[in-house]
């Protein structure tokens, strides 16, 4: 007795499933494989198709994704300040003047001008939503 198995089925039996991490980006390193999550990233900077991941250990690390695709990888509340940048806002310490502002590993970054008032917003919404 012959027992017919369909090509889907097959597949299933002959390779094993991988389950997609949501809020992790994957940063190859030689040999290695690094797990980032979206709460260890401080921010990201674009450059092209190619995107610095810089992380709350002053590290930084080049994966060649944009930074677009890695905000939709992290699936985590990322704000856009510059068409290079994309912070974390659980790393925002403070907004200086009205063009930058000033991360948790002390780096400061140039907001866009046109959204600043964008940015104003947001952050003006995040405070005063106290608990």
């Amino acid at each position: 007795m012959k027992t017919q198995i369909n090509h889907t089925t097959f597949q299933s039996l002959i390779r094993p499933t991988r389950k997609k991490r949501k809020n992790v980006v994957t940063v190859h390193l030689g040999s290695k494989v690094l797990l980032l999550e979206a709460k260890d990233i401080t921010y990201l900077q674009g450059d092209g198709n190619y995107t610095f991941v810089h992380t709350t250990t002053g590290k930084r690390y080049l994966v060649s994704k944009t930074m677009k695709t890695i905000v939709a990888v992290l699936d985590a509340d990322f704000l856009r300040i510059h068409k290079s940048h994309t912070i974390n806002p659980d790393h925002l310490v403070a907004r200086i003047e009205s063009d930058s502002v000033l991360l948790s590993c002390g780096q400061q970054l140039p907001i866009a001008r046109r959204r600043i008032a964008e940015i104003q917003e947001i952050l003006a919404g995040e405070y005063l939503r106290v608990g």
